[in-house]
């Protein structure tokens, strides 16, 4: 491992804490207010459940510092596919303010959920979850990554449909809610089964979930689509819960 190469993580944190500032400067607009200038669609989240990403990035940093000052078997395994997974991120954030392709940006987050995925993947191999402040970082940060870039993949779907389709944000609205969550359903399953047992995925999941539920029982007032993400949601909670997920052991046949 190169001297270069242990700040390529730190890097790629400090990174992601600059590029939401652009618009500040004039260089784009600000995500949040691309996301609905022409209407709110049924699977967006309210705005205050992007917090998320505060976490996230703090977590982040934290690992990175980690692993430049005191590098250990786990960060060694996940820094490579987490710092790709960050400068992807400062891409994507790049492009959704100053470019604001649906398309583009919907075909960015994919590489980023794969190497979020394969950090997941990664840890879980590991198997450092002793309860240390350390194992608990890791976990929670990685975690939330996976869950949070599985929402953001799944809501930008209906997006794309609509784009192809010539809609609006509200026009067909049961079809869009389900383009995202039914791709949130899958993702989780498949994440449980074969990526990784970690339970923080599924809080940023039903963080994201019970978004788009606030959504449309507060700002749209549709809420029959709140009360529908909301009974998917208990059920994938309920499976993750009921029959626990192998991960990166898949059960031999």
């Amino acid at each position: 491992m190169t001297h270069m190469n242990r700040f390529l993580l730190v890097s790629a944190a400090l990174a992601q804490f600059l590029a939401p500032l652009l618009p500040v400067f004039g260089m784009g607009e600000t995500i949040g207010n691309r996301a609905i200038e022409a209407g709110i669609p049924p699977e967006l989240p309210t705005g205050i459940f992007f917090t998320i990403w505060s976490v996230i990035f703090v977590g982040f940093l934290l690992i990175g510092i980690l692993h430049v000052r005191a590098p250990d078997h786990a960060t060694r395994q996940v820094s490579g596919p987490l710092a790709m997974a960050g400068f992807g991120n400062v891409l994507w954030m790049i492009s959704a303010q100053s470019i604001g392709s649906v398309w583009l940006d919907f075909l960015l987050l994919l590489p980023i959920g794969f190497f979020a995925w394969e950090a997941a993947y990664r840890l879980d191999k590991t198997e450092t979850y002793d309860g240390s402040l350390r194992s608990i970082l890791y976990g929670v940060t990685i975690g939330m990554l996976a869950g949070w870039l599985t929402v953001a993949v799944s809501i930008s779907v209906p997006d794309v449909g609509r784009w192809l389709l010539g809609r609006g944000p509200s026009d067909g609205v049961w079809q869009s809610l389900w383009m995202a969550l039914v791709p949130a359903t899958i993702l989780a399953t498949v994440f449980a089964n074969y990526v990784s047992r970690n339970g923080w995925y599924f809080v940023a999941l039903a963080w994201g979930l019970l978004g788009i539920v606030v959504n449309n029982w507060t700002r749209l007032g549709t809420h029959a689509l709140a009360i529908a993400t909301a009974v998917l949601g208990i059920y994938i909670l309920f499976r993750r819960v009921r029959f626990g997920a192998s991960g990166s052991y898949p059960a031999k046949p």
